[in-house]
C-alpha cells in the first residue's frame, strides 16, 4: 500500500512539475498593415475570418457572406500596400463596406 501511495505522489509531483504549453496573446487592434501583409497565407486568412467575425458580431450579424469577405479583403490589401504603418482595423474602417 505504502509503494502504491509513493508510486502515485512521485506521477503526481512529476505531472504538477511539466512545462506548460506557451499560449499566445494577439492584440488584434496593434496589427499593422505591414505585418499583416508579412504573415503567410494560412495566417492572413486567420486574421481576415477573425476580423470578419468580430465586426458581424458588432453589428449583430450571424451570416457570412463569402463574397463580400473577398472582395473587402482585396481592397484592405489595397489600402494596406499604400499605408503599412496604419492599423488593420483603421484600413478596415477606411476601405471595407
Amino acid at each position: 500500500m505504502r509503494c502504491r501511495t509513493l508510486v502515485a505522489s512521485a506521477i503526481l509531483i512529476g505531472a504538477a512539475s511539466a512545462p506548460a504549453s506557451a499560449q499566445i496573446k494577439l492584440d488584434m487592434n496593434k496589427i499593422t498593415c505591414g505585418n499583416w501583409l508579412g504573415y503567410g497565407s494560412a495566417d492572413q486568412d486567420f486574421v481576415r475570418y477573425f476580423m470578419s467575425g468580430y465586426y458581424s458580431a458588432a453589428a449583430k450579424n450571424n451570416v457570412l457572406d463569402y463574397d463580400r469577405l473577398q472582395k473587402n479583403s482585396e481592397k484592405v490589401a489595397a489600402y494596406c500596400k499604400k499605408h503599412k504603418s496604419d492599423t488593420l482595423p483603421t484600413a478596415i474602417q477606411k476601405s471595407a463596406s
